[in-house]
């Protein structure tokens, strides 16, 4: 007799067997339970997240004799529905039985009563690949359902059914499932089994899986076969042509210090191994979304593939924005492999044209707009062309300055790329509207105050708004440093909620900085590893206190520059 392979012999058999899905599971066991369950189900989700395991589940349950504890697994009819003979429990795949007649049939026979349980339960796996008029015929039954009749429809594409079908059901979306829970999962299965499996392996299926728990099980299977019962990272690496991490960290160094030969060597070698780029390209974005998620935090508990020394490794030789620039590249360019003649070909011209880049960027220079941006500086008179007979300068005048401490225009510190995705993640476009509007009447205002505030944020526009942000979007880093200053960020929550109406905090930020910060949202949001929203601090009103009218001009013109007269 054939072994049975793992996906079907560990198949949950209970509600509490079930891997993820934890709002599925919990809302069709209260169900049950409570006696309310509808008469018809959508469940929709990736191949392999547990929807037909799901369906049988309810069946079973709704049929059991004793509904505290469904599906107790003892009755008869969960012995029946566990042998696969039960008579009310009908499963078709509407891949194979897609034309009307089907449909019809199964129709005429869902009028019957049921024949061993108190319902008759149908599941049509793969039920968006029904004809037109086979859809159109169940929609008619599920609009007349018969009664103690429950129908399980599950797909991996809801889109193609009809929206009418959908709106008849109690529609449940399963996720991925989560890459710890089928590490776990694994391990919990290779010590039932006899097999040895290495935690690093397990973690390595969960990703080769793609959150679904069925090709989990399938390719620890395979892997077992291979080895004889003794998984290894290594072994999978030889079996799926994955590259180590050490490889791709090694890569990615010689991409930043442009070492063509060692790249060349490399992708030579990964052609001879065979090495899917597919996945090598996606395990090189994560290294890098790591490298910044530390280089932002320093947090080893949000990084997933690297370890803190790994990350100081490339974080040595790069800052955000280059593993940025490189992960944004590589993520844009790797589709171009399933069209190119020669992946690997492609590939190195990718690698190449990062490490030319990398090494044509200008050698950094020190920065001297920061030594001259003083107060001196910006008192100073603006140079004006003048006649050869202008008076000249005392000689005290440009005599060189002693070295003194500067007093920088830029107070205010960076906003790191992590807080831009977690104020980012709060953003709508319908808060954003509606700020823009907002922000769009100071143009008409002509209080001195209000032209201050106009001149502040001349240079900038809103980039995302949420409910209580507002993320201003400038070109210039002094321009954003200066809206964050704490004082003047005060002042300015202050103005916009006294005078536009608007009680929300604004954070300045410039156009790399966004462009950064987007790239890695949109990798983490891939990954379904976004951060929690960032609780936003809103001014007290002590610390918003009402200026008197000495008070605004003082800040408006300077103190030395104000003479108060009377009082």
């Amino acid at each position: 007799m054939a072994k049975a392979a793992l996906y079907q012999k560990y198949r949950s058999s209970t509600f509490e067997e079930v891997v993820g899905q934890e709002y599925v599971v919990r809302s069709i066991k209260n169900a049950v339970r409570t006696g309310k369950t509808g008469h018809a189900y959508l469940f929709c989700g990736p191949r392999g997240t547990g929807k037909t395991t799901m369906a049988r589940l309810l069946a079973k349950s709704v049929n059991c004799t004793d509904p505290e504890h469904a599906p107790c697994g003892t009755c008869e009819n969960c012995i029946a529905a566990n042998n696969g003979t039960h008579p009310d429990i009908v499963e078709i795949n509407a891949a194979n039985e897609t034309h009307v007649e089907d449909i019809r049939d199964l129709i005429e026979r869902s009028r019957l009563a049921p024949m061993m349980g108190r319902h008759k339960i149908y599941i049509i796996d793969e039920v968006h690949q029904l004809s037109s008029a086979a859809s159109s015929a169940l929609l008619k039954t599920l609009e007349e359902p018969p009664e103690n009749v429950i129908f399980v429809l599950a797909t991996t594409d809801p889109q193609k059914l009809l929206p009418t079908i959908i709106s008849r059901c109690q529609r449940f979306d399963f996720s991925k499932v989560k890459k710890n829970q089928i590490s776990k999962h694994l391990m919990s299965i290779a010590q039932k089994e006899n097999i040895l499996l290495e935690e690093s392996a397990a973690e390595m299926i969960a990703v080769l899986s793609d959150g679904g728990m069925r090709d989990a099980l399938s390719i620890m299977d395979q892997c077992a076969s291979y080895t004889g019962d003794q998984i290894t990272l290594e072994a999978i690496d030889q079996i799926y042509g994955l590259a180590t991490t050490r490889e791709k960290i090694d890569l990615i160094k010689n991409v930043i210090s442009c070492d063509l030969e060692k790249i060349l060597k490399q992708t030579s070698s990964y052609e001879e191994r065979g090495i899917d780029l597919q996945r090598f390209t996606d395990g090189m974005i994560d290294i890098l979304k790591d490298t910044v998620i530390w280089q932002n935090t320093h947090k080893a508990e949000l990084m997933k593939v690297l370890t803190m020394e790994e990350a100081e490794e490339i974080s040595n030789i790069a800052d955000s924005s280059t593993c940025m620039h490189i992960a944004e590249t590589v993520m844009n360019e790797k589709e171009h492999f399933k069209t190119a003649t020669s992946p690997v070909s492609a590939f190195e011209v990718i690698c190449f044209s990062l490490a030319t880049e990398n090494r044509q960027e200008p050698v950094k220079k020190e920065a001297p707009a920061r030594n001259q941006l003083n107060i001196t500086t910006v008192k100073a008179e603006p140079a004006v062309s003048q006649p050869v007979s202008v008076q000249p300068v005392k000689t005290e005048a440009v005599k060189e300055p002693e070295p003194e401490p500067v007093t920088p225009v830029q107070p205010a510190e960076k906003i790191s790329t992590m807080r831009i995705i977690e104020l980012l993640v709060q953003c709508t476009k319908a808060h954003k509207v509606a700020d823009e509007k907002t922000f769009a009447q100071m143009r008409t205002m002509m209080s001195l105050e209000s032209r201050k505030y106009i001149s502040l944020l001349q240079d900038t526009y809103i980039g995302a708004s949420g409910a209580d942000c507002i993320v201003l979007i400038t070109r210039a880093q002094a321009v954003a440093n200066r809206i964050n200053d704490p004082e003047i960020n005060r002042e300015l929550y202050q103005f916009t909620k006294t005078q536009l109406n608007t009680d929300k905090v604004i954070f300045a930020i410039t156009e790399n900085d966004l462009k950064e910060a987007s790239a890695l949202f949109r990798i983490m949001m891939r990954d379904n590893s976004l951060p929690e929203a960032y609780k936003v601090h809103k001014y007290s009103e002590e610390e918003i206190h009402e200026d008197t009218p000495e008070d605004k001009v003082i800040a408006l013109f300077g103190r030395e520059n104000v003479e108060i007269i009377g009082g």
